[in-house]
């Protein structure tokens, strides 16, 4: 039996809160630190599928990266996610950019599934700036990044010549690409690209690897679900199975 509490104040351990961006809303956003449940689920979002789940599972709290409460809310649906997690007794804490540009976060864990040997980060634009721990070619390692994070498919641009130096900025990180140019990075490993950014890219010779949203950041909810059972042996840390990519490929 954990509490919401304990739970809020070890991701702010490792991934301090008050280091989220100014635009985003992180933390304990539905119901108390006073929750308690032994088991505890772990998903990028809320959806009505997991909030199911949650409770099949009879899980009260569930950890997620994406905030449950993005915007300021105007009105409360009763089919809203906010509305159905209350109603089911449910426990909403949510650790966006502040798990991005933790040591050891979102960024740094993709980076290491992939071979990238970490320099720096910068958390003006939650991104980090490394060097492939092998020099490769552009086709090679989107195959590479397909194999290892399982993608049912991934976008990619050709740049003249090989990669070495990368840049990895995990879900919308698109914008990081001038960033990158300014860093002398021969690719950008992202979760989501705009037309222009891409555009960009190939005009100053960078390698763009958009993973898709999902794929970019669902390790770290595997990671988290071994750091907190590590933590709290106590509790069942479970990953949510409908946590999935929504997006299909052919």
């Amino acid at each position: 039996m954990i509490s919401a509490g304990e739970i809020y104040d070890y991701i702010d351990s490792i991934a301090p809160f008050s280091t989220a961006m100014s635009f985003d809303n992180v933390g304990l956003l539905i119901s108390s630190r006073s929750t308690v449940s032994e088991t505890v689920m772990l998903s990028l979002d809320v959806t009505s599928e997991v909030i199911e789940e949650a409770v099949s599972r009879g899980a009260k709290i569930i950890l997620t990266h994406h905030p449950v409460i993005f915007n300021p809310l105007k009105s409360l649906k009763t089919d809203s996610i906010p509305y159905l997690a209350v109603k089911n007794d449910i426990t909403v804490i949510s650790a966006h950019t502040n798990l991005d540009i933790a040591v050891g976060g979102v960024n740094d864990t993709l980076a290491e599934a992939l071979g990238i040997i970490s320099e720096n980060h910068t958390n003006e634009d939650c991104q980090l700036f490394g060097e492939l721990a092998e020099e490769t070619d552009v086709r090679s390692f989107a195959l590479k990044i397909k194999g290892i994070l399982s993608c049912g498919g991934l976008r990619y641009t050709e740049r003249k010549g090989t990669i070495q130096k990368a840049a990895v900025a995990c879900g919308a990180g698109g914008s990081g690409i001038f960033a990158a140019a300014e860093y002398g990075a021969h690719a950008l490993i992202t979760g989501e690209i705009k037309h222009h950014e891409i555009l960009f890219a190939a005009e100053n010779n960078i390698a763009v690897f958009d993973l898709g949203h999902f794929h970019s950041e669902d390790l770290i909810i595997t990671k988290l679900a071994k750091l907190l059972s590590g933590k709290f042996p106590g509790t069942q840390f479970e990953k949510a199975d409908s946590d999935t990519d929504k997006v299909l490929y052919i």
